[in-house]
């Protein structure tokens, strides 16, 4: 039985009233319906208007068309030929208002950018031949730039790979502006400049672009902006363009996460590309104003050349160092500056401290995940902060300062404090000091300077006491009196074998040392927490006044 297909007559299509109907039949009636449709469109598109905010709510054919998919081959080319132009930036303004005229031009450029977002997500079989047809006009740089930061996720790997390196390929770009523009700042003329970059200039397509940024600029505030260029890019690119690419793991595809069909080694490649890329632009820093107020982009940059370089350098430090001190100086109370909101103050905290860290203490592993575990200096990192991360995180870490004891005693106290740590991690840590006969006895003698916190802090530290094989009386009796009294060996609920020995031991059979022993005025809590099982045993022996808590730090 032939196929019938319907196709509404012109002046009918997409509204409006039905002249009549065509009737297409046969086994290309899928080919005639797609051309006749591709005609309307054609004719519907063929004076296509700049861009407008309005033509999102009220969009044409063509974009009406784009918005469903997949389509036929003749009627996606036609729409995309269709398509509303880029905004007009030479669009008059009837009352002379310049802040209303770049008011309404940010919204066009806007609402071009959305446009081809939403195509781009619509049609992802679609991505390369829609950057073919872009190269050379208009949508060029909007469709790369919507590719790479808005669903980089949704692009094909080899395609993905193209656009980052492309997109890369433009900093050279900004390098030979900021030096040409230092040039010229420093005094020197047209022609100097000219024969300074004549070679570089030559194998450039852009040439006139990059003698109209270092020649055109009259006032000396846009000249220092271009002094300043591969930083102003590298800023603007990790805040924005490359933004998915860099933390991955962090992308939302609208509420959901992010699934990537490029591989994670491959993500990882594209990062360190960026990096290293982005890294070049470290000498071209400059102190903001006195009075600039900082934001988040000035040092997120930043943490992504410590995040994804392979290997941090002395000169990659040194030019990171002052822009750290910079945004710390700018984050003071004192600063003239207006002081940036709670949440982005917070923000900016974390990125720094993230980059300290990474500077003082740079793991040997490549990656942004392993990077951002980076502790910081053994000596100023914390017990705390050594309980927060995990396990392979904290062995990494002492596997970088093998020998150093002190680094040590604190990962042994974190694996009280960190609640999760287990006998075996314990032993593990353990088995790092130089003195593991003599340091743990040291360590809970001490425990309330050393260790601090709550109740389950002092439990966790008994507990992995009291699971060492053979555990020495001594360090028994230092335990902290109520969670040693509470320890249990099985779920049978006996009490643990050694605190039974320490007490028989202290008390033997005097049975008025049992009865002053168990008026004690150990805790749960509080100050007396922290009196030590030995202590109260031999105060209870002798008859003697009850001991006063161990000091506090």
């Amino acid at each position: 039985m032939p196929r019938v297909l319907r196709v509404r007559a012109r002046s009918g299509w997409a509204g409006g009233g039905v002249r009549g109907e065509q009737r297409v039949e046969g086994p290309r009636a899928g080919e005639r319906l797609a051309g006749a449709v591709a005609e309307e469109l054609r004719i519907r598109g063929s004076a296509t208007p700049p861009m407008t905010p309005q033509l999102l709510k009220m969009p044409t054919p063509a974009q009406v068309m784009l918005r469903r998919g997949p389509l036929h081959d003749l009627v996606f080319e036609a729409a995309r030929d269709a398509l509303p132009t880029a905004p007009d930036p030479d669009e008059p303004d009837a009352n002379g208002d310049t802040n209303d005229w770049v008011k309404r031009y940010r919204g066009a450029c806007e609402a071009w950018e959305s446009m081809w977002r939403q195509i781009l997500q619509r049609h992802p079989e679609r991505h390369r031949e829609l950057v073919q047809w872009a190269d050379g006009t208009d949508a060029e740089r909007t469709v790369r730039n919507e590719l790479l930061g808005s669903l980089p996720w949704a692009v094909e790997p080899g395609l993905l790979a193209e656009l980052a390196a492309a997109d890369l390929e433009r900093f050279q770009l900004e390098i030979l502006v900021a030096q040409g523009c230092r040039m010229r700042r420093a005094g020197s003329d047209e022609q100097q400049i000219l024969a300074h970059f004549a070679g570089q200039l030559s194998a450039l397509a852009d040439r006139e672009q990059v003698c109209r940024r270092v020649l055109g600029p009259q006032s000396a505030t846009l000249l220092n902006l271009w002094c300043n260029a591969p930083v102003v890019w590298a800023r603007h690119a990790a805040s924005g363009t490359w933004r998915h690419l860099l933390n991955p793991t962090q992308a939302k595809d609208g509420s959901q996460q992010a699934h990537w069909r490029a591989p994670d080694a491959a993500l990882a490649g594209l990062a360190t590309m960026f990096a290293e890329t982005v890294a070049r632009a470290l000498p071209f820093w400059e102190p903001a104003e006195r009075y600039s107020e900082i934001s988040l982009s000035e040092v997120t940059w930043v943490r992504e050349i410590v995040l994804h370089l392979p290997t941090l350098t002395d000169d990659v430090k040194a030019g990171i160092r002052p822009i750290v001190h910079d945004a710390r100086k700018r984050l003071s109370p004192h600063h003239p500056a207006f002081s940036p909101r709670h949440d982005q103050r917070r923000e900016l905290e974390e990125i720094l401290d993230t980059i300290e860290r990474v500077l003082a203490d740079p793991p040997p592993s490549v990656g942004g995940d392993r990077r951002r575990t980076a502790l910081g200096a053994p000596d100023k990192v914390t017990v705390r902060e050594l309980a927060g991360v995990p396990a392979q995180a904290l062995s990494d870490h002492l596997d970088r300062h093998t020998g150093d004891d002190s680094l040590v005693e604190k990962a042994l106290l974190a694996c009280a404090a960190s609640g999760h740590r287990s006998k075996d991690d314990f032993e593990r840590v353990l088995r790092r000091h130089t003195s593991p006969d003599t340091v743990l006895l040291r360590l809970t003698k001490g425990l309330r300077g050393n260790l601090g916190g709550a109740p389950t802090w002092r439990e966790a530290w008994t507990r992995l006491i009291l699971a060492r094989p053979n555990t020495q009386l001594a360090l028994v009796r230092a335990l902290p009196a109520w969670p040693a009294l509470r320890a249990r060996r099985d779920h049978h609920g006996r009490a643990h074998p050694s605190v039974v020995a320490a007490l028989r031991d202290a008390l033997g059979t005097d049975q008025d040392a049992w009865n002053r022993f168990a008026t004690c005025p150990a805790t749960n809590s509080g100050p007396s927490a922290w009196l030590r099982l030995g202590d109260l045993l031999d105060a209870a022996a002798t008859g003697a006044p009850w001991p006063k808590p161990p000091g506090s730090r």
